[in-house]
């Protein structure tokens, strides 16, 4: 597990989450749902990959309006993928290969 970088995507989800906590009282309970493992993750305390289902606060995107802060979504999907180390998988790698492929065709 890459600590730093899960550092770094967890002081991004926090400033995305106190910039919009006082906007949306669902990005508020978001934050209270991931504090925990946010303090953890900026002392540098995880070390070991956590499974995707034990990462809280993903159905409150998809039943709440979380989805139109861009933004935080996309802080909340680096987290998440920091966190279960996804990034080091073959096949995450494959499809960032053909994405990036993709996108260099469509320029």
């Amino acid at each position: 597990m890459d600590v730093k970088a899960l550092r770094v995507a967890a002081i991004m989800l926090r400033d995305k989450l106190e910039f919009y906590k006082q906007r949306d009282p669902d990005v508020s309970m978001l934050l209270l749902t991931l504090d925990m493992l946010l303090c953890r993750a900026e002392q540098g305390e995880i070390t070991e990959m956590v499974e995707p289902r034990d990462i809280p606060g993903y159905k409150l995107f998809t039943e709440t309006n979380l989805q139109a802060y861009g933004d935080l979504e996309k802080a909340y999907a680096d987290f998440c993928l920091e966190l279960s180390e996804v990034r080091e998988t073959d096949a995450y790698k494959m499809l960032a290969a053909k994405m990036a492929k993709r996108r260099k065709s469509l320029q």
